[in-house]
């Protein structure tokens, strides 16, 4: 049979499961034969928690695509949809799947049969795999990574997807709301829209949709509440801070991984506040300030931010955390986030080497905290 053009391979794959689904589905029904109906479009779904359900998906995919059907010719799109056998995990590390994966690329070198295209949606896709290579060379493929928001690049993709849903349902969000919605919730595509989709059914015909709209009824993620925890604990809000740290525990926070992550904050927090106090990087609030912040941060020579720690990457920390640590610590002397840094160490010991309870050394910790050192 001879071959089809490269194009009949269409690869969608990458670690944003919602962008990908998405797209592939609009893909599928612009390729789907438009005389084939129903037995113009098999669906295989990639979905294998061993390897024999894998061996069987790709026995199904070889039979899709280079076996006649019943009813003879005919232009025919197989999807093989949200499948995990182009990653790297347990079950495409075994043998038996890696043969079968190189079978198959091999068999795609050859030409698929005349009317026939085939649609790939790839959870997790490993780029470094000969299977990809292949499919890369003969047909289209198209990546969609989630955005990280630690990058001024993954704010301005998050900054788009909010812009494109509101045009496309014809509203408007302030700025203010903006600030609000993506501090709320987690930087995941999926994520973004569902709480839109409540947003907008909430706000219903209204345009435009306020800050208010936003904390009415979007649910904060927990990288939110943790920001909640912190930000009170900055402001020496007791209340808010203690309902923030039954939030965490609620949603399964371990109690050790709320002291690390207030050790995080209190530790730039330190930082912060030294850079401000050497005029090198001095925050400013209310709107604007933490773009304004976030972009000095970035400006700043290597001997200046040489002190500060690194990610795994060996980036400079999350400018608009640092921003967020910076204003928090215009609310405690000096000596009072070294204090909040040694009492933090002090409930971690307890936490480990005691009978305590959990929720009761959290608690008294943060009242510490919270509470203004006496004056001598």
């Amino acid at each position: 049979m001879p071959a089809t053009a490269t194009k009949a391979i269409h690869l969608i794959g990458g670690d944003d499961e919602f962008s990908i689904k998405e797209a592939a589905a609009k893909l599928a029904a612009k390729l789907a034969p438009t005389a084939g109906g129903e037995f113009g479009t098999e669906i295989i779904e990639g979905d294998a928690s061993n390897q024999d359900a894998a061996l069987k998906i790709l026995r199904r995919v070889n039979e899709a695509l280079f076996t006649g059907g019943l009813f003879g010719g005919g232009d025919k799109l197989v999807w093989w949809k949200s499948t995990e056998l182009l990653a790297d995990n347990p079950t495409t590390r075994g043998e038996a799947v890696k043969e079968a994966l190189v079978e198959l690329a091999d068999r795609l070198k050859k030409g698929l049969p005349d009317g026939t295209t085939l649609l790939i949606s790839a959870i997790g896709l490993d780029r470094r795999r000969s299977t990809y290579k292949t499919l890369e060379k003969l047909g289209e493929v198209k990546l969609f990574e989630a955005p990280d928001p630690d990058k001024q690049a993954g704010q301005e993709e998050i900054a788009e997807f909010l812009h494109a849903r509101l045009k496309a349902e014809g509203k408007q969000m302030t700025a203010q709301a903006a600030d609000a919605f993506t501090g709320l919730v987690a930087a995941n595509y999926r994520e973004l829209a569902n709480e839109l989709e409540k947003l907008f059914v909430y706000v219903g015909k209204k345009p435009e949709i306020t800050e208010g709209d936003v904390r009415a009824i979007v649910s904060p993620s927990r990288q939110a509440v943790i920001w909640e925890l912190t930000d009170a604990l900055g402001m020496r809000r007791l209340p808010q801070a203690i309902a923030a740290l039954e939030n965490l525990l609620g949603q399964g926070e371990q109690p050790i991984g709320v002291v690390m992550m207030l050790v995080g904050q209190f530790r730039l927090m330190l930082l912060a506040r030294d850079l401000a106090e050497r005029k090198v990087l001095v925050p400013r609030d209310g709107y604007g300030g933490g773009l304004e912040y976030v972009k000095a941060l970035e400006r700043l020579p290597a001997e200046q931010t040489a002190h500060l720690p690194r990610t795994k990457e060996g980036q400079l920390p999350n400018g608009w955390r640092l921003y967020r640590c910076a204003l928090a610590s215009k609310h405690f002397a000096l000596s009072e986030i070294i204090r909040a840094l040694e009492l933090l160490l002090d409930a971690h010991i307890r936490l480990v080497s005691t009978q305590l309870d959990d929720r009761l050394v959290l608690e008294e910790t943060l009242t510490k905290i919270a509470r203004p050192k006496a004056k001598a």
